[in-house]
């Protein structure tokens, strides 16, 4: 009996600086998918739920993300939304943002949109497997995704998207400047690094204390960046991320990023650390402010994480 040829559904963010700038990219990446499969560039929440909605239908087989860390967080979760949790097709992630940690904390091989989806489509056309693998999900409130951060993590994106050119380099450039200014304890790290005072409490009884951190952040893959590595335990259960509270100086975690850059655990005293599917983080003074996948938010109420639902990761 044949298989069923594989339909592709491409989900473009038409609002990412790189194919605002230069259409053609937009154009091929439509051209390279031709009449094998649905193409939608989206602007709107409103806009990826019909693209659902009408991939459904047309019975795409395989959701490939053009775009970046934030693309593919808002994607996933419209479709979860729109089509149920468990109607999650497999899920090709083409790159193409401003940040793309996820892909890279996969493993996932590099390449611009357009090369990425070619080479999938040959793949499937010369009859190779559909080779994909589970990967859990963090869940705050009612979008999921790879990675969060209060704190520090989510004091560099803002210095980081605030002046310069979205790139590796400028993004190395600010951490260098940053580590500079925590060594002389200058202006730049105390905006970085606002004191982030909250309590985290668990489902199982377990509570970190209310105090100064200079972040609470979790992973469900090990890389948040630039290749450092902080999630070590991120795949050590089904279900469950890595949550890490670290409560070091600016400068003590600054003297930690070589081992954290190796894949190395911090040594002691500089963070609690708990491999969890639920956790709640409460913040002293009532707001508090966070990164999902990249992109910013803030909360004036406690801040709930719980694992997501597993995602079949296209290898």
């Amino acid at each position: 009996m044949a298989t069923r040829p594989h339909r592709i559904g491409v989900v473009l963010n038409a609002n990412a600086g790189g194919f605002r700038r230069n259409p053609a990219r937009v154009e091929a990446l439509r051209s390279a998918l031709g009449a094998r499969g649905n193409f939608a560039a989206t602007r709107s929440p409103d806009e990826l739920a019909d693209a659902a909605r009408a991939f459904e239908r047309d019975g795409v087989t395989v959701l490939a993300i053009a775009g970046g860390d934030g693309s593919a967080s808002v994607t996933l979760s419209t479709f979860a939304q729109t089509l149920g949790e468990d109607a999650l097709p497999p899920v090709a992630l083409l790159r193409g943002g401003t940040m793309n940690t996820v892909a890279n904390g996969l493993g996932l091989p590099r390449g611009r949109p357009p090369k990425m989806l070619a080479a999938l489509l040959r793949r499937l056309d010369d009859g190779a497997p559909l080779t994909a693998h589970r990967h859990s999900t963090l869940r705050v409130g009612d979008r999921f995704g790879f990675l969060f951060g209060t704190g520090v993590v989510s004091g560099f994106l803002r210095e980081y998207y605030a002046g310069g050119d979205p790139t590796p380099v400028h993004a190395a450039s600010v951490l260098a400047r940053g580590v500079a200014s925590a060594v002389v304890g200058g202006p730049m790290i105390r905006r970085l690094a606002a004191p982030c005072r909250a309590a985290v409490r668990f489902d199982d009884g377990e509570a970190w204390p209310v105090r100064d951190y200079l972040t609470v952040a979790a992973g469900t893959v090990d890389q948040i960046g630039l290749g450092f590595r902080p999630f070590l335990r991120c795949a050590e259960r089904d279900g469950a991320f890595h949550l890490l509270g670290i409560h070091a100086t600016a400068l003590g975690f600054a003297l930690e990023l070589p081992r954290v850059r190796l894949a190395r655990p911090m040594r002691p005293g500089r963070a609690f650390e708990k491999v969890t599917s639920h956790a709640t983080i409460t913040f002293e003074g009532g707001s508090g402010h966070y990164m999902l996948d990249g992109e910013l938010f803030e909360t004036t109420a406690p801040l709930t994480l719980r694992a997501g639902p597993a995602v079949s990761i296209v290898r």
